[in-house]
């Protein structure tokens, strides 16, 4: 199985700019304790504070996604996509 990082980009409802910010700031300290999670950068855009993006490292795609999985299943994305202006955007990269 060949190392992915998973970029996601998510935009805050404006309101919940501050929440969504704190709950990123959980997602950044406890993610890498999941199973294939090499580790997890965050960042905020330097000119919109609705906006936040996660590079994170796995071991595998599967990895990501049985992690994605679990998150669905726990309800936990239904609490987080609540705090969203619409759908993250994603994808699956290689380092060159």
């Amino acid at each position: 199985m060949n190392p992915i990082n998973v970029i996601i980009t998510f935009e805050a409802k404006p309101e919940r700019a501050s929440a969504f910010a704190e709950l990123m700031q959980q997602v950044k300290q406890s993610l890498p304790s999941a199973d294939g999670c090499r580790g997890v950068q965050l960042f905020g855009r330097a000119d919109n504070d609705c906006v936040f993006t996660l590079v994170e490292s796995w071991e595998s795609r599967s990895h990501h996604q049985a992690h994605i999985a679990g998150v669905v299943s726990s309800g936990a994305w239904d609490k987080m996509a609540a705090e969203l202006a619409g759908a993250p955007v994603s994808s699956y990269c290689n380092e060159l």
